[in-house]
C-alpha cells in the first residue's frame, strides 16, 4: 500500500492537486493533506506515508526544514518539493535531502505525475530490499538456532558441525575457545525474543557489543542457552565475558531473576557436547544456591538420597500441635541449613522430605473447624516447579506459621472444646473402651450435645474421626515388619483382629496385607 501526504497552505492548490491528479490509476492508495509543518508532523508519527508532497515556502516553518525534521522519522520517505520559487538555496536543500524532484508552480500534472511514479518506484524496491533482508536475517536466525541446538547432542558428524557453525557465523577456527552456558530463569518467559534482547542490552553495559561473541536461543519457556566465543583470555574464569554474564546473574531481580551455569572451556566444536553436559551437571547447583548466583563446571549437588529424621519429624509435630511456631521455624530451619551444607540436589527424595513436612501441617489444618472445613488443596505446579531448597523452605514455614496463627483464632473462638476432644482421642485412641461418654466427660457435657457441636463443627462424626485416626496409625505401625496384624490392631485400640481388617478395607480400600506389601504406600 502506497500512501502519500500533501503538505501545502494554499487551500485551492491543495483541493486542485487531490481533484486532478488520478492518485489510484498511478498506484496511490491513500492521499492525506495538511495545511502547514506541525500538522503535518502529527500526521507523519500516526500514518507514515510513504511519500510526501510539499511547498517550500509556506507559514511557520518552511518545507525546507520540515522534511530535515521527517528525515530522522521516516528515513525511506521519497519527498518532492513544489514551488514558484527556483532560488539555488532551495534546490541546494532539496538535493542534500534526497528529494526525488523539485516541481515548481504552476504545476504541470504530467511533470507531477511522472515525480510521484518515480517515487512509487524507489518505494516498491525500498520495500522489496527490505523483504530480501527479512528473509536473510529469519534464515540466518533459523541456521543459527539449528547449529546452537544441536551442540546439545553428540555429533555424528564433526565436520558438518564446524561448516554449519561457520556458515551460521557462531565459529571461526583459530585460536577460538568455546563455551556453553545454561540460564535459568525463576519464572517462565511469555517473550524469550524481548528477554533476549534485553539480556544482550545488559551485556554492553559491560563491554562493547563488537567486544563479545555470545550467541543465545531459549531452550524451553525458561531455560536459555549461551553460545560464547572468544580467545581463551576472554573466556577464562576470569576473564571479561564470563565475568560479565556472572555479574548479569548475581544483579539479575524482578522477572528476569536467574541463575547460571557455565559448561567448560573448548577448542573445537566436536568437544562441545561435553561443554553443555558439565553445565548441566553445574545447574545443578542451583538447589542450594538459589537464584541471582552461578556455578562454574566442576560444582555439582550432592544427588543422593535424603529423608528426615525421626526426632525432627515428632519434634516438628510436636511444635505444631503445641502451637509453638518458634520451634516448628526453628525445625524447619535446622533441616534446611543441613540441606544448604549438604549441597543437596533438589530430587525426589528431597521434595518427598518436605512433602512429609507438609502433609503435618495439612493434618492440623483438618483440624482447623469451621462451620465448612478448612481442608486446603495446594495445586500439585508448585511441587513440580520448584527449583530451590529455598522455595521448598519458604513455602512449609509460611504454610506452618499460617497453619498455627488460625489453631490459636480458632482456639479462641468456639471451638477450644473440640480441640479440647481431640487432644483427648490422640492420647487414648488405643484405649479399646473409649466411648463417646468420655469425650463428653472430659470436656462436661452431654454426649448427645458434644455429637451435635463435633459434627456441626468438623462434618463429621465422633466415631467416624476416632475410626479416621486409629487407621492412620494403623498404616504407621503397619510399615514395621516386625509387628502382626492381631498386635496392630491391638495397638490402635481394636480386640478383634478380623474386624479390624474389614475397617481397614472400608477405608483403605485394601486388606492390612495388601497395604503392608504395598511398598510405594
Amino acid at each position: 500500500m502506497i500512501k502519500l501526504l500533501i503538505v501545502e497552505d494554499e487551500l485551492i492548490t491543495r483541493r486542485g492537486l487531490m481533484r486532478h491528479v488520478p492518485w489510484k490509476k498511478i498506484g496511490v492508495d491513500a492521499v492525506e493533506t495538511a495545511e502547514n509543518a506541525y500538522e503535518a508532523f502529527g500526521i507523519c508519527a500516526r500514518w507514515q506515508p510513504d511519500i510526501v508532497l510539499s511547498d517550500i515556502k509556506m507559514r511557520g516553518m518552511d518545507g525546507i526544514e520540515m522534511c530535515r525534521q521527517l528525515r530522522s522519522l521516516l528515513p525511506d520517505c521519497q519527498i518532492i518539493f513544489v514551488s514558484s520559487y527556483s532560488y539555488k538555496e532551495y534546490l541546494k536543500a532539496a538535493i542534500d535531502l534526497g528529494a526525488i524532484q523539485y516541481v515548481e508552480k504552476p504545476v504541470v500534472l504530467e511533470e507531477l505525475i511522472g515525480a510521484v511514479e518515480k517515487g512509487i518506484e524507489r518505494i516498491v524496491q525500498i520495500k522489496k530490499q527490505k523483504a530480501l533482508q527479512d528473509s536473510y536475517t529469519e534464515s540466518m536466525d533459523f541456521l543459527k538456532r539449528e547449529a546452537l541446538f544441536s551442540l546439545l547432542s553428540t555429533p555424528e558428524d564433526v565436520k558438518k558441525l564446524e561448516c554449519q557453525l561457520r556458515r551460521s557465523g557462531l565459529w571461526d577456527s583459530g585460536d577460538t575457545r568455546m563455551r556453553i552456558g545454561i540460564v535459568k530463569l525463576a519464572g517462565t518467559v511469555d517473550d524469550a525474543g524481548e528477554f533476549v534482547r534485553f539480556y544482550r542490552e545488559k551485556l554492553q553495559i559491560f563491554m562493547a557489543e563488537e567486544q563479545f561473541y555470545c550467541n543465545m536461543d531459549f531452550h524451553d519457556n525458561r531455560t536459555l542457552i549461551l553460545l560464547a566465543t572468544g580467545t581463551k583470555s576472554m573466556l577464562d574464569r576470569d576473564g571479561e565475558l564470563i565475568r560479565a554474564l556472572c555479574v548479569l546473574a548475581v544483579e539479575s531481580k524482578g522477572e528476569y531473576r536467574h541463575f547460571l551455569a557455565v559448561g567448560a572451556m573448548v577448542e573445537e566444536p566436536g568437544k562441545l557436547y561435553a561443554s553443555y553436559q558439565s553445565a548441566c551437571q553445574s545447574a545443578g547447583c542451583l538447589s542450594y544456591k538459589g537464584f541471582a548466583s552461578f556455578a562454574f563446571c566442576g560444582e555439582a549437588p550432592a544427588d543422593r538420597y535424603f529423608e528426615v529424621g525421626k526426632e525432627q519429624e515428632e519434634a516438628f509435630v510436636g511444635a505444631l500441635s503445641r502451637r509453638e511456631k518458634e520451634e516448628a521455624i526453628r525445625i524447619l530451619e535446622q533441616i534446611y541449613a543441613q540441606l544448604i551444607t549438604e549441597k543437596a540436589a533438589l530430587n525426589s527424595s528431597v521434595k518427598n522430605m518436605y512433602f512429609l513436612l507438609y502433609s503435618h501441617i495439612q493434618q492440623l489444618e483438618k483440624e482447623l473447624l469451621t462451620g465448612e472445613g478448612r481442608e486446603r488443596r495446594e495445586s500439585g505446579r508448585f511441587w513440580d516447579n520448584a527449583q530451590t531448597l529455598e522455595e521448598l523452605h519458604t513455602f512449609v514455614a509460611a504454610r506452618a506459621m499460617e497453619a498455627i496463627e488460625a489453631r490459636e483464632r480458632e482456639g479462641t473462638g468456639g471451638n477450644a472444646v473440640i480441640f479440647q476432644v481431640i487432644e483427648v482421642m490422640k492420647q487414648r485412641y488405643s484405649d479399646k473402651s473409649l466411648c463417646i461418654k468420655d469425650l463428653a466427660d472430659a470436656v462436661y457435657l452431654t454426649p448427645s450435645y458434644l455429637s451435635g457441636l463435633f459434627k456441626r463443627r468438623t462434618g463429621t462424626t465422633i466415631n467416624q474421626y476416632l475410626t479416621n485416626m486409629r487407621i492412620d496409625q494403623a498404616k504407621k505401625l503397619l510399615r514395621d515388619n516386625s509387628l502382626k496384624l492381631y498386635h496392630v490392631a491391638d495397638l490402635v485400640g481394636y480386640e478383634d483382629a478380623a474386624y479390624f481388617a474389614r475397617i481397614f478395607k472400608a477405608q483403605t480400600g485394601m486388606t492390612p496385607s495388601e497395604y503392608k506389601e504395598n511398598k510405594n504406600l
